[in-house]
């Protein structure tokens, strides 16, 4: 049996073995952007329409694209389907309570939050949708996501998506199957951390399917996020956004380019909420044959590997990728201080 109080090995590894694994990540995805821009026949890696020419409206930036097998389709009636959005699932053999799904976008553009909200509604097939919003709508006088839900008050209660859309002009042409009412319900607070906004989706056609309801989480603190410590509200976060989630959605999940920000926080969200090695933190473990068997590759770096095949430069920098680690080993700390209280 583990010894627990010391945690998993692999949180107590130097910042430079880590650096070096990080390095080790980034060449492996260097060499599957090569052959995907080299055009390779039937290629895993091929980044397919996102990099059309009629697309470049539809993306935010010019070199963060989704890989083709992955990338989310819009349920368009007629039209072009593409969303600059990767469907993501972490399932780590011998860790994974459970596989977790998501959908990993970028930030919603003037261009592209209408289409946005189609996709959550058709995408997501359950009651209850979790957006997660990991990036501050500014940030350095630049705007990293059009503030594309409504936040109530006084013109700011109501908006539509539109059954035809054309982001792109005449040429990009999306039909969808009806127009999609996007109504704001109620706005709250929670601990200064993050702000949760209730919004109604209610297609303008009943034929179509009932109205759903949005469970939007704006946390706009990222962007001061690091020491350690500061992985509590994402604790927070993650517990609460699960508990909204209908069992079955995807969770959407974005920052800008949908890869830095929105990586890291799948990555923290897997590994506190549905690992074998995590899982006591959150819902403590009473019996001694409930603890899992020790564990011996780095979950972390798994976790990270998954999500590089999934969508390009998720967890983005190694700031990002060693503040996992730094995040896992405090939360460590933190049940092993709960178990010393007992």
């Amino acid at each position: 049996m583990v010894e627990m109080t010391a945690g998993p090995w692999y949180i107590r590894q130097r910042d430079t073995d880590l650096l070096g694994k990080f390095k080790f990540i980034q060449n492996q995805e260097d060499a599957r952007l090569r052959e995907a821009t080299n055009g390779t026949a039937n290629s895993r890696w091929s980044l397919g329409v996102s990099v059309k020419p009629h697309n470049d409206c539809r993306n935010r930036y010019v070199n963060i694209m989704p890989f083709e097998r992955n990338r989310v389709h819009l349920k368009t009636v007629s039209g072009n389907d593409y969303i600059n959005a990767s469907y993501v699932k972490v399932d780590v053999p011998g860790q994974s309570i459970e596989p977790g799904y998501y959908i990993a976008t970028q930030g919603p553009t003037r261009n592209t939050w209408e289409q946005f909200w189609q996709m959550c509604y058709h995408n997501c097939p359950l009651d209850d949708i979790v957006i997660v919003m990991v990036t501050p709508l500014v940030e350095y006088n630049r705007e990293k996501c059009f503030q594309y839900w409504p936040r109530g008050g006084e013109g700011d209660m109501v908006r539509v998506a539109p059954q035809l859309q054309g982001p792109g002009g005449f040429r990009d042409r999306s039909e969808f199957p009806c127009d999609l009412q996007i109504e704001f319900l109620s706005e709250r607070k929670v601990k200064d951390f993050y702000t949760v906004t209730d919004i109604k989706l209610t297609p303008s056609d009943p034929s179509v399917g009932p109205a759903k309801t949005v469970h939007h989480f704006y946390f706009d603190l990222w962007k001061d996020m690091n020491k350690p410590e500061e992985v509590i509200p994402i604790m927070e976060l993650c517990a609460h956004s699960h508990s909204l989630n209908s069992r079955g959605n995807p969770i959407v999940v974005h920052c800008s380019a949908g890869v830095g920000r929105t990586g890291t926080f799948i990555a923290l969200d897997h590994l506190m909420h549905d690992t074998l090695d995590f899982k006591n933190i959150t819902q403590p473990l009473r019996r001694p044959e409930e603890y899992p068997e020790e564990y011996t590759r780095d979950l972390i770096e798994q976790i990270v590997l998954q999500l590089r095949s999934q969508r390009m430069k998720m967890v983005q920098t190694k700031d990002q990728f060693l503040f996992i680690y730094h995040a896992a080993k405090y939360l460590n700390s933190l049940s092993v201080r709960q178990q010393k209280a007992k």
